[in-house]
């Protein structure tokens, strides 16, 4: 038998989850800047936001690295992991800078940092929906692809999982919310209106809302 001819049709996977992910780090970010736009502002306004969104920057990060940026090296030009790399050290000391401010109680520092680590985030997002994302269709297999969602669930485990879902939908527009809860096993779905969601509701996030 003859060996069977390659499909011309492109892949597509679908990236809802990402998609939906880059949006909320957004509007944490937003938050942010909102809160901390005093000139002297309140290290606890900032700090009911940032240790989650915190937690869920690094899971999302270390997941991607392992599961796609690591995965795809090889197969396209270096030049796109490089400005990658760079857009993402470049956030690494803010994340820190924002960790001291707060332990310190330092609110001109707050304020600083609180200004530019939105831009260095945007600016990392951004350019993975331009550059990065559309690379997944072509660089990865059907299995490599599917391994993502496994690294990101290992990242958070269970207890991640039912903060970050309602967390992924605070603010999401009902498309992206529904797009979302259809990816969700039944039993998530279930877990998510009876339990998770309340439990996230009642919880003291980012003091001002998202601009």
């Amino acid at each position: 038998m003859g060996a069977i001819p390659e499909s011309s049709t492109p892949r597509r996977f679908n990236l809802t989850m990402l998609n939906a992910a880059y949006d909320a780090f957004r509007r944490d970010m937003a938050r942010m800047s909102a809160a901390a736009a005093d000139a002297a502002p309140e290290p606890g306004r900032v700090a009911r936001g940032w240790a989650m969104f915190r937690r869920h920057w690094l899971a999302q990060q270390a997941a991607e690295q392992r599961a796609l940026w690591a995965v795809m090296r090889g197969r396209e030009r270096p030049a796109v992991f490089e400005a990658l790399e760079l857009r993402a050290f470049r956030v690494v000391p803010l994340l820190d800078g924002v960790d001291a401010a707060l332990e310190h109680g330092d609110r001109r520092a707050l304020r600083q940092y609180a200004r530019a680590l939105p831009a260095a985030v945007n600016d990392l997002l951004d350019f993975k929906e331009a550059e990065m994302l559309p690379l997944i269709h072509r660089a990865l297999t059907p299995f490599e692809w599917g391994t993502f969602d496994v690294e990101m669930r290992r990242e958070l485990g269970m207890r991640g999982l039912a903060s970050f879902v309602p967390w992924l939908l605070d603010g999401a527009p009902d498309a992206t919310a529904r797009a979302v809860m259809r990816l969700l096993p039944p039993p998530f779905r279930v877990l998510y209106r009876a339990r998770w969601l309340p439990r996230y509701r009642r919880r003291e996030r980012w003091a001002a809302p998202a601009v």
